[in-house]
């Protein structure tokens, strides 16, 4: 996360605090991973099928 000077904190809304700190939440939760781990199946899968041509 980025970090916000001290003077500048004071102007940021309640909206784009909870925004950022649900931001933080959701970037190691449980459907993350099932995403990265798609992914990275999805890579070796299409690795496998490149080597086979």
């Amino acid at each position: 996360m980025r970090r916000v000077p001290v003077a500048l904190r004071e102007y940021r809304t309640d909206a784009a605090i909870a925004a950022s700190e649900a931001g933080e939440a959701e970037a190691f939760s449980p459907a993350y991973w099932v995403c990265l781990a798609l992914l990275l199946a999805m890579a070796v899968l299409a690795a496998r099928i490149v080597s086979i041509w």
